[in-house]
């Protein structure tokens, strides 16, 4: 039987809009939008899928939330990209046809492969509001001035994580399957590696590579960590992640952590088997951001975030973990202490995490390779 244990991160995850890690651009030129004559804030989304069971999913289900709520917004999701060809011709008719008819008073967009297109849509349609949930390159220029963009404090994340797994192995040894070898990527790991490290925990790494939806990969890879010792592994890695949970679901004794959607939510009623060694998932909690911005633009007060790009982490409750029931009750007062006590520690300017993002190309070749072979495993 798995041990209960518990976290308490409540007091570090205080949601406010008050200040920002990372400002770039020319502020709100834009002026705010009128309301609408029937007082309904109507607001477009353009993804190129649902059913990634990641990033894209924990987006619409935002949406899909905020649009069934009694609270006079509106919104419509698009999928616009199935095949994920990413051509440019497609996602420009995708913003004409949101933009030009004047319907939306907000469109919202996101992600590193997309956002050329969303800047480029800024540009052409300079009346029109835009939010980017998901920022990996602002233009040289800044962030457009009717525009708001965010990103998220991965590497807070990856810390967060790294911690609650130190406190709950019984081995002594956690592992992560990971996307690609990229500096992005790394950013959820660079803090995970950081405060394992710090504690003497010995740490595997993974990387599936381009395989994001390859669940038998990441069964064997979690295989080979599990064989090796690794009591607790965190999946990093879209639908490549199932062969992940399945793989620890096999063990009564190994612990599992889910990314960018609560996953134990997702298993509960079909994966039973698999839902009850998901202990918690690893959030970047745009559903917060997103419902936020809307009401910012539905009352008038978007205006003050145009131009800008802000980082969300643990003070906006940008960053965290997932506190449903079944995490809270398989974990002690012992645990959440000790991880509060970490985070408190990043809060205060004690430590500073690895963050690969924010490395230069040099400190990076030179650097996040000693990080990630000494956990590297193929």
């Amino acid at each position: 039987m798995k041990k209960f244990l518990t976290i308490l991160l409540t007091t570090l995850m205080v949601f406010t809009l008050a200040g920002c890690n990372n400002n770039s651009g020319n502020g709100g030129n834009t002026p705010d939008p009128e309301p609408t004559d029937d007082g309904v804030t109507n607001v477009a989304v353009l993804i190129p899928f649902r059913g990634d069971q990641s990033y894209y999913d924990t987006v619409a289900f935002a949406a899909d939330e905020l649009d069934a709520a009694d609270n006079n917004i509106k919104v419509d999701v698009f999928e616009c990209d199935p095949n994920g060809t990413k051509e440019e011709s497609n996602w420009m008719n995708w913003f004409d046809n949101v933009c030009e008819e004047g319907k939306y008073d907000l469109v919202v967009c996101g992600n590193g492969n997309y956002e050329p297109f969303l800047f480029a849509a800024c540009e052409k349609y300079p009346d029109q509001l835009f939010y980017n949930f998901d920022s990996s390159a602002i233009p040289a220029s800044g962030v457009p001035a009717n525009c708001y963009a965010v990103d998220w404090a991965l590497d807070d994340l990856g810390y967060q994580v790294g911690s609650l797994s130190a406190a709950i192995t019984k081995s002594g040894v956690v592992g992560v399957v990971v996307g690609d070898d990229t500096p992005d990527m790394n950013q959820f790991i660079g803090g995970y590696c950081q405060i394992l490290t710090e504690k003497g925990v010995k740490y595997l790494i993974s990387y599936c590579g381009a395989k994001w939806m390859d669940p038998a990969l990441g069964k064997e890879l979690a295989d080979s960590m599990i064989a090796k010792g690794a009591d607790v592994i965190w999946e990093v890695a879209g639908g490549t992640g199932n062969g992940v949970v399945e793989a620890c679901s096999a063990h009564e004794n190994v612990w599992e952590i889910g990314v960018d959607r609560d996953r134990y939510a997702e298993f509960v009623e079909s994966k039973p088997e698999w839902a009850n060694t998901i202990l918690t998932s690893a959030l970047k909690n745009t559903n917060v951001a997103f419902k936020a911005v809307c009401e910012m633009v539905a009352n008038g007060t978007y205006n003050e975030k145009l131009g800008k790009l802000e980082t969300w982490g643990i003070a906006w409750n940008g960053v965290g973990l997932a506190e449903n029931d079944f995490y809270m009750a398989n974990t002690t007062e012992e645990v959440r202490a000790q991880i509060a006590a970490d985070l408190a520690r990043v809060s205060s300017g004690e430590v500073e995490v690895v963050d690969t993002k924010l490395m230069d190309d040099a400190t990076y070749a030179s650097e996040w390779p000693t990080i990630r072979d000494a956990g590297r495993i193929e």
